[in-house]
């Protein structure tokens, strides 16, 4: 009794950690996947039991939209590591990050480019293959139509482009925050708005503007807003009553959530759900933030929930997962794997393919992101962190 007492109970905070951020990684990036695998499916993801029906298909129809959640966990731990000390030479952020993404980035675009791009003869000019290849090794390719929506070297890499796009600039973000956050924040977000505002007004196609960084700093402004208020609230004893507060108000941010899908669900045409995702991206990621700060100030058992061992591991494969889940999903299908009949199975509603096949591409993106994770990412990591660290010993070291 005095251990489930307990669950409902507050436990310390920590400063340098989220637990929400784990869960949020974890969440965003698999319904990001359910829905790219759920493309080639269409398998009506809704619950029944108990003779109930529990209504998940807005979330599976629009995980689309947790990249944005994605990228506001990304704004979040950056600040997050900055303000508790970690890697604040600018020097030292490039070398951390590039440990982080050049191995898994790197061998997927080499994976691609000569075992499918040069063999299936995918690219209609040389010219053609080095524009795509340059854009993605510069991180430019979400600049150009053809190295954004139509390159064969893995379309969901458009996110890596942005991703680095903000490294780059972090640093000098970092350091206005430091001095002022709520100037930094609000100049951040008016930017972002107003950008999204000219596309609304004046692009008749916005394929090519609604992802771009310039577009998305509100949603990193949110991040590091939200990692500057908890640091601060961390300094703050936490009472029974202020977890339970917190609690009630991650619930709530969850409601908040499915309901924006459930509105970005009753739109239809390519552009109107572009211009749905630019109106809902800063209450979502507001949302997100509510989400990342009250859950990781929550009792003890949603904390549990959201921070464990299971949850950890699936985090650390969560990178790789993304890379590679879509193609997965399109290979296999194109494969017959699980075998079909026909054309289009999706469409003929085949349900036990459907389910064999969802299960299929999950697990196969699990394994594939395991192995890549502890046989390339991991290794080459460290050794880059330890070839760049003893290199900038010696450069730093006295002559004799």
């Amino acid at each position: 009794m005095k251990k489930v007492k307990a669950l409902l109970l507050p436990c310390k905070v920590r400063a340098s950690h989220a637990d929400a951020g784990d869960f949020l990684r974890v969440a965003s990036v698999g319904l990001v996947g359910w829905f790219h695998i759920w493309q080639q499916s269409w398998l009506n993801p809704d619950l029944h039991l108990f003779g109930r029906s529990f209504r998940i298909y807005p979330l599976v129809a629009c995980g689309y939209m947790f990249v944005d959640l994605m990228l506001l966990l990304s704004g979040f731990l950056l600040m997050l590591g900055w303000q508790a000390g970690r890697n604040r030479r600018a020097r030292d952020f490039y070398i951390a990050r590039a440990a982080r993404i050049l191995p898994s980035y790197l061998l997927c675009i080499a994976i691609m480019l000569f075992a499918f791009a040069l063999p299936g003869r995918l690219y209609r000019s040389p010219g053609a293959m080095w524009k795509d290849l340059l854009a993605h090794l510069s991180f430019t390719h979400n600049f150009f139509y053809d190295t954004y929506l139509a390159t064969p070297l893995n379309g969901v890499l458009w996110t890596l482009a942005v991703e680095v796009q903000f490294y780059l600039i972090f640093p000098l973000l970092a350091r206005a925050f430091d001095r002022a956050p709520v100037r930094t924040w609000g100049c951040m977000v008016a930017l972002a708005m107003l950008i999204r505002l000219t596309i609304i007004l004046y692009a008749e196609d916005s394929a090519i503007y609604f992802n771009r960084l310039t577009a998305m700093l509100d949603v990193y402004a949110n991040g590091m807003l939200a990692a500057h208020i908890y640091r601060r609230l961390a300094k703050k004893p936490q009472s029974a009553r202020r977890a339970w507060l917190s609690t009630a108000l991650t619930i709530l941010a969850v409601v908040g959530v499915y309901r924006i899908l459930c509105a970005q669900h009753l739109r239809s045409g390519t552009e109107n759900i572009r211009m749905g995702q630019m109106l809902w991206r800063f209450p979502l990621s507001a949302l997100g933030c509510v989400f990342l700060v009250c859950g990781s100030r929550s009792i003890r058992l949603m904390r549990a929930l959201f921070s464990n061992r299971v949850v950890c591991f699936l985090s650390s494969l969560s990178f790789n997962f993304y890379i590679w889940h879509q193609f997965l999903a399109v290979k296999l299908k194109a494969w017959r794997i699980p075998y079909y009949e026909g054309v289009n199975p999706n469409q003929a509603g085949l349900q036990p393919w459907q389910n064999r096949y969802t299960l299929i591409c999950f697990v196969g993106s699990l394994a594939l992101s395991l192995l890549i994770t502890y046989l390339v990412e991991k290794p080459c990591a460290r050794w880059i962190k330890r070839r760049l660290s003893s290199r900038k010993a010696l450069e730093t070291k006295p002559a004799s």
